[in-house]
C-alpha cells in the first residue's frame, strides 16, 4: 500500500509536467532560455539513490553483510539529498521561472523530503539488526527483523525507480 501511495503522489507531478508542457499558455513553460538544471548534478543525485537502492537490496539477500551494506546505503541516500540541495544553490532559475521550473522544484524537493523518511526507515531497520547481534542482546525474532528490512528494501527500491522516472522526465525529455 505504501508503494501505491508513493506512485500516486508522484504521478501528480508527472501529470503536471506533461499537462503544463502541452498547454504552454502564453509560452510560459520556460521563461527565458536559462531554465535548465545541471545534468552532472542530476546524474550525481540519481547515482547516489541508485547505488543506495542496490546496496540495500543486496544487503537483504546477504545476511552477513546487512549492517555494512545498510550503513553505506544510508550514507549514499543522505548524499543524494545533500547533492539535490547543492543543485538548488547552483541553479540559475527559481520556482517562478515558468511551468518547468515550478514542476522541477516541486518534484525534486518533495522527492528529497520523502527520501528522508525512507532513510529514517532504513536506519531503524539496520539499527535493530545491529542491536540484535550484539553480545548479550535480548533474544529477538530474526525472521521479524528480516521481514522488516525486506519490506524497507522493496519500498526503497520502488522509490528509487520513481526517481529514475523523475530523472528521465526532468533532465532528458
Amino acid at each position: 500500500m505504501f508503494c501505491g501511495a508513493i506512485a500516486f503522489f508522484f504521478a501528480a507531478f508527472l501529470f503536471a509536467y506533461f499537462y503544463l508542457r502541452s498547454l504552454d499558455a502564453n509560452n510560459s513553460w520556460t521563461i527565458g532560455k536559462h531554465v535548465s538544471p545541471s545534468g552532472g548534478l542530476g546524474v550525481t543525485v540519481m547515482s547516489c539513490y541508485l547505488l543506495s537502492g542496490l546496496l540495500l537490496w543486496l544487503g537483504v539477500r546477504r545476511p552477513l553483510d546487512q549492517i555494512s551494506t545498510g550503513v553505506v546505503a544510508i550514507l549514499l541516500a543522505i548524499c543524494g539529498v545533500v547533492f539535490q540541495f547543492i543543485e538548488y544553490s547552483t541553479l540559475g532559475f527559481g520556482p517562478a521561472s515558468g511551468g518547468y521550473a515550478s514542476v522541477f522544484f516541486g518534484w525534486t524537493a518533495t522527492y528529497a523530503a520523502s527520501a528522508l523518511f525512507g532513510i529514517y526507515w532504513m536506519e531503524t531497520q539496520i539499527a535493530a539488526i545491529w542491536r540484535s547481534r550484539r553480545p548479550g542482546a535480548e533474544e529477538v525474532d530474526g525472521e521479524l527483523l528480516q521481514a522488516g528490512l525486506d519490506a524497507c528494501s522493496i519500498c526503497w527500491t520502488f522509490f528509487v525507480g520513481i526517481g529514475v522516472i523523475m530523472f528521465v522526465v526532468l533532465y532528458i525529455i
